[in-house]
Formats: C-alpha cells, structure tokens, sequence
C-alpha cells in the first residue's frame, strides 16, 4: 500500500488541509503540539474507521461535521475513501450515510463497518472487521506510535498481550481466560447443586420417623405396645453399635487412602531420584563434550592486525570502490579506442587535417559562394529586364510590318483620314515605315545577343555556385569527426593517466604481503571474525559448564532430601499397616450388624402396619413417606448431575487449561528465535556501544548485557530506551511485513523514532532507513538533523489554534 493524498476538514486542530505524499522518504517537522499526530490518526481512521479512538477527540470542537478523504494506490490500482463525523445531541458518531469508497468501478457508498470490511479486503489483511478493534496488521506491520511501545515494553503483560495480538495466536490465551471464567462457573453451580441433594439423610430420617409414628397409631394394642417396646430397644443398642463399628469403618477407610497417598508418594520420590540419576549422566557427557570443545576453540590464536572488524570492512570497501572505478575506467577507455579506430577508418588520410585550417577553407568558400549568388541576382534580374525589352520591340516590330503591309493594299487613299494621296506620299510613308524597322530590327539582335550572352553567363554561375555547395558539404561532413576525434583522443589520454594512477593502490605493498588489498583484507576479516565467534563459544560453554555445575550441586541436595522423605514415609507406611491389622473383618461385622438392625426395623414396621390406630393417620403417614422417596429420587438426579459437572470442572482445570497454556508457550517459543535474531540485528544497528548488547528472552522481553551483567530497562539512557523501543518495533514491522503479503516493501510510519537520540545516535538513522527498503517512508519528528536523510520536507505549524501544512524545497 502507498499513500497518495489526504485531505482534513474539521479534523481536531486543521480547518482544511490537503497534503500530497510523495514518494521516497518523507519528514513531517513541527513543534510538539503542531498537529503532526493528527495526521497518522487521520490515516488510521480514514482505512478502519474509530477503533478505539473516541469520535469527540477527532471532531474540532466548534464544527458541527468533518471529513476525512484518502488516497491510496495497492498493487498500481487507485481507491479513495471518506469517512465523515457528525455532532449530534447524544454525542460525535460517523455519518454512514456520506462514507463511501471510490474505486475503478465508481463510487461505492457502505457503512462504516461495511467500509472497514471493504478496506481489509483490498489490503488483503487476514483479520476480523470488528468495528472497535484496531487493525493488528497495520498497527504493527505499517505504524507503531513510539510511546505506545515504550508502554508496551514497560508492562510485561502488555509486552506478551501485544506479541499475541501481533502475531494473531491471542485465541489461546482468549481460550484459557474462557476456559477459567467457565470452571469459576461450574463451582458455583456446584455448590448451588449440593444444596439440592445435602437433605437425603433428612428424607431418610423422615421416613424413618413417619414409620415409627405408624407403630405408635397402633399403640392402642398392648400387646403391640409391648412389642414395640422391646423392638426399640433392641433397635436402640443395635444402632449405637452400628454407629461406633461405622465410625471404625471410616478410620479405616480413612488410613487406607493415606496409605495409597504415601505410596504413591515413595514412588513418585523413587522415580524422580531415578529421573536425576539419569540427568547426571547426561550432564557429565555435556560437561566432556564442552571440554573437549573448549581444548580445541582456545588453540584458535587472534590475528596479529590491530585493526577491528568495521575498520577492515571500510578498507575492502574502500578498495573495492578503487576497483570498480578501474573496471569501470576501462571499460570507457576500450569504448574510446573503438571509437577512435572507427573515426579513423572513416575519415582515413583526413583524420590529421588541421581543423582550423579547414573551418577557414569553409568559411572562404562560403564568402565566395554568397557573392557569387549575389551577382547571379544581379544577373538573373538583368535578364529578366533584357526579357521584357525583346518582347516590347518584337511586338513594335510586327506592328510596324503590319502597318507596310496596309499601305501596299490601301491603294491612293489614306489609312487614317481616307482621302487620297499621291504615289510620292505613299512612297514616302512606306519607306518611313521601312526604316524604322530596319532599326527595331538591329535593335531587337542586340537585345537578342545581350540575352544569350547573359543566359550562358548564369549557367556558369550556378555551375560554380553548386561547385562551392559541394566542397562546403564535403568539409562539413568531414569536421565532426575531426572534431570527435581530437575530444576523444584527449578523453582517452585523461582516462590513461586516471588508470595508471589508480593502479598504484595495487602494486606490490608490503602492508598485504605482496596479495592483492582485497583479497588479504577479506582473508584478515574472516579471520577477526571467527576469532570474535570463537570467544563467544567459549564464553557460552563456559555458561554452560556452570549452569550444568550448579545443576549437578542443586540435584544431589534434592536426592538427599527425597532419600530422608522416602525413609521417614516407610516408616510412616509401617506404622498404618500396623493400625490396619486391628480392622480385620469389620466389613463383615458391620454388615452383620446392618443385617441384623435392618430386620429389627422390618419387624416395627410390620406390626405397625398391622395395628394403626386410625386408617386416615395411617395413609396420611403413608403419603408423607412416598412424597419424601420422591424428594430423594430428585435429590439423586442432582447428585448424579453434580458428580457429571465436577468431572467437566475437573478436566478443564487438570487437563484443558494446562494445555492451552502449554500449546501457547511452544507457538511463543516457534516465534521467538526469529523475533530475536531480528531484534539483535536492529538493535546492533542502532547501538555502537562493542560492551553491550541485547536479547529478548522467552517471555519476549528486552534483555540489555553489559560486560557480562543484565541490565534492567528502565535503569538505561533516554536514548538507549528510544533505541530499544525503535528495535523492538522495527522487529515487529519486519515480522509482520513478512507476514502479510500486500505490505512486503510498500508503506512504513515511524512515529517519533528518535526521540531522546544523542547526535551520534541521531547519525544512525540514515542506516535504518537504508535497510528498511521500503518504496515509501513517513517520519514524524521535532528533529530538525532528520532534514539530511529524507527525500522531502513538510512543515507543520500552529497559528492561532489552526494547524497547517507546507512543503519545503530541498
């Protein structure tokens, strides 16, 4: 996605405003409070509408409406869309009916919702259009606001809730909030389902009690008086000793279940010694193979230059750019020889004219010729007029013939007056007449003689001037290429001398060892490299030989403990064993005694059935004892559903929401290797400092390391804070680049990036930029040293609670 135009109107702080975005790296400046934000809200409300935005702080406080237009391009193809804001006397809402998208088909008017929809449909963005929800893809593939992040990286529940949120997996977390919030549930209805079946022993005692009330309807009978009596008390004794062999039952029952427990107890602790025995030996073959590999990482030596790594890479860079100027310079030289070569198979002999010589030649031809065309002018005009005159005296003459013919055929009379005339007269006219054609006559072969000898003069004129248009033509085809000849010669020296030059950097230097530059610089890099790489992997098995160290320590003070826990338990065990053996045979003797109380009972009740007093007590009684067998048949039935429900509670707390959790853990831990090896890349990029570095541990939090001691966070720099927010948020556009198709290398927004940067810090950025790639970038600062690495510049300023936009000329 790119952004085209935006236009704001009644848009928090601006009246109305249209801003152009160009392609390239784009800075928006202004003074906090200018209104720059209000831009990339503009732009996240235009494409998904409020969000968690209020509409009240977006609607400039005096306008009763407002709208947003934007402009993008996806994929080459052009849409617009508008959102509008309405005040209303229940508050600010968005107007569905003047929101609308404008795509190559037309407009198409939708409703906020539908609009949204529309949007991440055209973005290509996997994600659900809840009306409330802010857009994941964009707020972390395309725009992050700095503060929010430096929030987000102070809150570690925030930090995993946005890790979750960004890579779309905040289902498992979502599922074991419902998974819990549904067992607190099902606790409660447990406890309300306990209620209903915790009166059995009373139904039963009712029961009891309605059956001894219908022996004593029957105590009218003496006989069955006596009886009952009898019954009673036999009943009395053989409940009490009922009682008290129950009471032993439940001991029992009671010693034998932690009998199970501190069996279950010596096993568990037997297998977990067993369990560590095991890690021992596992750890002793990690410990040999470290130092097997540390013997062979120390014989590793650190190169005898004094130079580091970035020193040695601008070196290579350095000669690397001298040789490609060479190949490039040699290049244009073998291109100036064939052009030399072709111009002087052209031009042959010529090619050692003197071009000055030559332009003077051409430039007296040129002279000659021009006064040459000036006397053919003269003479064409001469001709022209020597023309005219032999027409004029031809026509005289053949009047004047005409005329003598007329005299010789009109006889005595006059040709004009027609009176006669005498034969002298006529003679006399005639002869008149004669002579003056004899002298038109001589005149008209001169006239004559004058044009034929112009009319050769003019072709010999013309003859020369094309003589001189051809020899111009000839030199003017030659000097160009004289002219190329001698730039390009001069061209070619200029490039020898500028390859000799340049080749000095490659003789022979006793610095590389009689290599070439690049070659021994590459060599010496590779070398300072795994030089570097080998004191890592010494400082990681030293870790870990202390890690397994201490490991070892920790699990014999366990194998211990357990051992002393295992002995004081099988003496515990021994002890119950004992208390058990006075128990023999008291499930016998209980249900003898059950047997023998439950025939005392069938006895009191047959004799009470048989004597009731009264027929209507006696069903009265009996109907008492049928309700109450229904209330515990009911009650049953809530204990079976209690029994049903407490196995649903139990799953979901033992087994459900442990693996929700689990199954998250390893999709964060999937996520995590990639998150950081591009956190410590952008980091590494930002932060120059060769004594610290930074990682993200399991719970995707930022981890500073200072010559070997954690640092915590907010213990840092402002600066050092900003860089750490910037690469964790960087890491999260590039993951999340990667991620959706559509925003690969188009549209990123960095909102404040360098706030708290240092001027060197500040110097960094223009790196970043480089790396990003991205075919168009918007910054939004206060950081006027940002000017140098953007491609354009747009001012913000407030006058008069109105913000405005300019651009700037670089």
């Amino acid at each position: 996605m790119l952004l085209n135009s935006l236009i704001l109107e009644n848009i928090r702080s601006y009246t109305h405003e249209e801003i152009v975005f160009p392609r390239g790296i784009s800075l928006f400046e202004g003074d906090i409070g200018s209104g720059k934000s209000t831009i990339l809200m503009a732009i996240e409300f235009a494409l998904f509408g409020l969000g968690s935005q209020k509409a009240e702080s977006l609607l400039a406080k005096k306008s009763e409406s407002g709208f947003v237009i934007l402009e993008f391009s996806v994929d080459g193809d052009k849409y617009e869309i508008k959102r509008t804001l309405r005040r209303k006397s229940i508050g600010v809402n968005q107007d569905p009916k003047n929101s609308w998208i404008k795509t190559g088909d037309g407009i198409e008017p939708l409703s906020p919702s539908e609009l949204k929809q529309r949007v991440l449909q055209i973005l290509k963005f996997n994600e659900p259009a809840e009306p409330t929800a802010e857009s994941r893809i964009f707020r972390y593939a395309i725009f992050t606001p700095q503060e929010a992040m430096k929030e987000v990286l102070g809150d570690s529940k925030k930090r995993l809730g946005t890790i979750r949120k960004a890579f779309g997996i905040e289902d498992y977390s979502i599922a074991e909030a419902n998974a819990r919030e549904i067992a607190s549930e099902l606790r409660i209805q447990l406890a309300v389902m306990q209620q209903k079946f915790s009166n059995i022993a009373d139904l039963e005692s009712l029961i009891a009690e309605s059956q001894r009330l219908t022996i004593l309807i029957n105590s009218d009978i003496a006989k069955s008086q006596a009886q009952r009596k009898d019954f009673e008390e036999k009943e009395k004794i053989q409940n009490a000793a009922l009682k008290e062999l129950q009471a032993k039952n439940t001991e029992k029952t009671r010693l034998e279940s932690k009998r199970e427990n501190i069996k279950e107890k010596i096993d568990s602790a037997k297998s977990r010694i067993k369990n560590i025995e095991e890690e021992f030996v596992d750890s002793e073959i990690e410990l040999k193979q470290n130092n097997v590999r540390l013997e062979k990482l120390v014989e590793v030596k650190k190169p005898s230059s004094t130079k580091s790594i970035s020193e040695v890479t601008l070196e290579i860079k350095k000669y690397q750019e001298l040789h490609n100027d060479l190949i490039k310079l040699g290049s244009e030289k073998e291109s100036l020889s064939n052009d030399l070569s072709r111009l002087k198979k052209t031009l042959g002999d010529k090619i050692n004219s003197d071009l000055q010589s030559m332009e003077n030649t051409m430039r007296d031809l040129e002279n000659e010729k021009k006064s040459l065309e000036r006397f053919y002018e003269e003479l064409d005009k001469n001709l022209t007029s020597v023309n005219e005159q032999k027409i004029q005296k031809q026509t005289l003459l053949n009047s004047l013939q005409k005329e003598i013919s007329e005299f010789a055929n009109l006889g005595n009379a006059c040709p004009t007056c027609k009176q006669e005339i005498t034969a002298k007269h006529h003679h006399d006219l005639v002869d008149t007449k004669k002579k003056l054609v004899d002298t038109i006559s001589k005149e008209l072969k001169s006239i004559i003689d004058s044009f034929f000898d112009s009319q050769s003069k003019s072709s010999e004129l013309q003859s020369k001037i094309e003589s001189y248009n051809a020899e111009i033509l000839q030199i003017q085809k030659i000097l160009p290429g004289i002219e190329e000849h001698a730039e390009k010669s001069l061209h070619l020296s200029q490039i020898e001398a500028r390859i000799a030059n340049l080749a000095k950097n490659f003789q022979d230097l006793p610095e590389f060892g009689g290599k070439n530059p690049i070659k021994f610089l590459t060599e010496l890099k590779d070398k300072l490299v795994e030089y570097d790489n080998v004191k890592e992997q010494i400082n990681q098995i030293i870790d870990a030989k202390n890690k397994v160290e201490k490991f070892i320590a920790k699990s014999q003070v366990e194998v211990e403990n357990l051992e002393k826990e295992i002995t004081q338990q099988e003496q515990e065990l021994k002890q119950i064993q004992l208390q058990l053996k006075s128990f023999e045979n008291l499930d016998k003797l209980v249900h003898d005694k059950e047997n023998e109380l439950e025939s005392i009972r069938k006895e009191i009740n047959r004799v009470s059935g048989v004597l009731s007093a009264s027929a209507e007590k006696l069903a009265n009684e009996q109907s008492k004892i049928e309700q109450n067998q229904k209330n515990i048949t009911e009650s049953k039935k809530w204990a079976t559903k209690f029994n049903r429900v407490s196995q649903y509670k139990e799953w979901l707390e033992a087994f459900f929401i442990p693996a929700i959790a689990q199954i998250e853990k390893q999709v964060l831990l999937s996520i995590l290797q990639n998150f950081n090896e591009t956190y410590r890349r952008w980091y590494s990029i930002l932060v120059e400092d060769p004594t610290k570095e930074s990682r993200i541990d399991e719970n995707f939090t930022p981890i500073v390391n200072q010559d070997g001691y954690e640092q915590e966070v907010g213990f840092l720099s402002g600066g050092e804070k900003t860089s750490i927010a910037l690469a964790y948020r960087l890491t999260l556009n590039s993951l999340m680049r990667k991620e959706t198709e559509s925003m690969k290398s188009n549209l990123l927004i960095l909102d404040e990036p360098t706030d708290g940067f240092s001027k060197n810090q500040l110097g960094k950025i223009r790196e970043v930029l480089d790396e990003l790639k991205s075919e168009q970038i918007i910054l939004v600062s206060h950081e006027k040293e940002l000017e140098t690495y953007v491609d354009n510049i747009f001012q913000i300023s407030k006058l008069d609670g109105v913000s405005k936009v300019s651009r700037l000329a670089i």
